[in-house]
């Protein structure tokens, strides 16, 4: 499974001239934890989450962010994607086409995929009697 198959394709993005404030009563809104930071360009050119806002280091969104964020391609498969968040020690990974923000999945995003995939039922295999019985319901009509 790859990134394009779980990312959240409506990215809530913020602006690196945008007050530490703004940013703040963003995240609050859309309930989001952090955000991708990008350029008026479109590209992505980092990552702002409440952690950065609340140090307040800066005024600035462009001032407060992590540059170079860790991010990936969309077919970046899953697992690479969870090793990635662990190794880097991250809970969101923009997901990237040519530089501009095209998904992002998070931490939660894996978990419940993980949790999905082990609660599938697993089909137990028909007994060999069973075909064996039909075919013969088959024979005597």
């Amino acid at each position: 499974m790859e990134a394009r198959e779980i990312m959240n394709r409506d990215v809530i993005t913020v602006a690196p001239e945008m007050t530490v404030e703004e940013a703040t009563n963003v995240l609050l809104r859309y309930r989001i934890h952090g955000a991708p930071v990008v350029g008026a360009d479109g590209q992505l050119i980092g990552m702002v989450s409440f952690v950065d806002l609340a140090k307040r280091t800066g005024d600035t969104v462009g001032q407060v962010m992590v540059s170079d964020p860790v991010c990936a391609d969309e077919d970046t498969p899953v697992e690479e994607l969870a090793a990635m968040m662990l190794e880097e020690v991250v809970r969101r990974v923009p997901i990237t086409s040519g530089g501009r923000v095209v998904g992002i999945v998070s931490a939660s995003d894996i978990v419940q995929l993980f949790l999905n995939l082990h609660e599938q039922p697993r089909q137990a295999p028909e007994p060999a009697s069973a075909g064996r019985r039909e075919s013969a319901r088959r024979r005597e009509r």
